[in-house]
């Protein structure tokens, strides 16, 4: 990333902190809240957008901006253009909240690690044993080890309480070795079910809904950005390297 990069980022940060600052200064958070509800939508925090006349509402669902009283809003991404980049303000927005959920569900300890030997990165993916791009990324997992990216796996059977795997998903999380019953069952050779775990699964697929996972695999990365979908090895790490430029 080139000196104008550098500051165009600098610039962003410092605009959207200033926000953060005046808060939702001129805004009618009981209409903006009163209308978003009837939506289904449940506000979280409001705050000054970079757009005149726009607020930032974080919301169960996601992401939405609205004017003053809420009378006209957008369920939509916010982009900000620079000469030499275009950033998602949306999915900034997104990720802290992400980061901030998972931090608080307490849930590391109930996640399923393959680790990489020469450790660079960690990501957290939501995963369902019926799922055809899920066990690919699986049968590859040595490929994302060897190039220092730890996997850990939560659980998101993609049918909800519908699902017929969950029982299967139950098994894999109650198991002593957590790992090698992923392994059989991606390779759909464990055929074991309880209902033993499944408060646990339930835990990981409402964290995964909160965070606006509708399918699977789902990748969350350290600050909290969420991939949609298979991502290759090489081009994981890619996006991962992009991170800390």
């Amino acid at each position: 990333m080139n000196l104008k990069q550098l500051m165009a980022r600098a610039l962003i940060a410092s605009a959207m902190l200033s926000f953060g600052v005046q808060a939702a200064e001129g805004a009618d958070k009981a209409a903006i809240a009163d209308v978003l509800t009837k939506y289904r939508l449940n506000v979280e925090s409001i705050e000054k957008a970079p757009v005149e006349g726009l607020y930032e509402v974080v919301t169960n669902g996601g992401v939405v901006y609205a004017n003053k009283d809420g009378s006209y809003f957008i369920y939509g991404q916010l982009f900000h253009t620079t000469p030499t980049e275009s950033i998602n303000l949306t999915e900034i927005t997104q990720a802290k909240r992400n980061k901030k959920l998972f931090d608080e569900a307490g849930v590391e300890k109930e996640l399923i690690v393959y680790p990489a030997k020469d450790e660079k990165y960690v990501v957290n993916v939501y995963t369902d044993t019926t799922c055809g791009y899920c066990m690919k990324l699986h049968r590859e997992m040595q490929e994302y080890n060897d190039l220092g990216i730890t996997i850990r796996y939560l659980a998101f059977p993609r049918s909800g309480e519908r699902s017929p795997n969950i029982g299967q998903m139950s098994a894999i999380w109650c198991a002593d070795d957590k790992a090698n019953a992923m392994n059989l069952a991606k390779a759909r050779n464990f055929d074991e079910e309880t209902k033993e775990c499944t408060d646990l699964i339930r835990r990981h697929m409402a964290l995964g809904s909160a965070m606006g996972v509708t399918g699977t695999p789902a990748i969350m990365l350290e600050d909290g950005t969420m991939l949609s979908g298979y991502l290759p090895a090489p081009q994981l790490l890619q996006v991962l390297k992009q991170k800390e430029s």
